[in-house]
């Protein structure tokens, strides 16, 4: 696939599929993708006990690793290439016991190689509850193992 060439809806399922059953950290955290389309993504996680730390709320690490899934797929989703993190930042906003959490990520910017993508986290009552930005690198070999 050419790097300026849309994203196909067989290659979004397949891309939404990988991110869900293939990525072994993925599915540790139990991350579940809900929404894919070029530049956007939106995934999701069911808060359980397993990602809960010391205070008896939602770990850090949690909202980083969801953030950083669904900013990943967003970008993957438009460029059809390999991508890779390579900044990640995130703002925690509120502190979550239960329900679920959902991010939406969307790019913002894109070059030829670098993205940049903002997402926002969100509970089951639709609190904003962590945000992030990322940067992350495209590269130009033809086609994505992963789609």
């Amino acid at each position: 696939m050419e790097p300026n060439q849309p994203v196909g809806n067989d290659q979004l399922t397949r891309l939404a599929q990988y991110f869900d059953e293939a990525v072994t950290f993925s599915r540790h955290i139990k991350s579940k993708v809900e929404e894919v389309e070029p530049g956007r993504a939106v995934c999701r996680i069911d808060v359980e006990d397993v990602h809960l730390n010391g205070n008896g709320t939602l770990h850090g690490g949690v909202y980083a690793s969801l953030i950083d899934n669904a900013m990943g797929l967003s970008v993957a989703a438009l460029v059809g290439l390999r991508t890779a993190t390579i900044a990640l930042d995130v703002h925690f906003l509120g502190a979550v016991r239960e329900g679920s959490i959902r991010c939406e990520a969307e790019v913002v910017h894109r070059t030829r190689r670098i993205a940049t993508v903002e997402a926002k986290v969100r509970d089951t009552e639709e609190n904003l509850v962590a945000m992030g930005t990322g940067t992350f690198r495209i590269f130009e070999k033809s086609g994505n193992p992963i789609v």
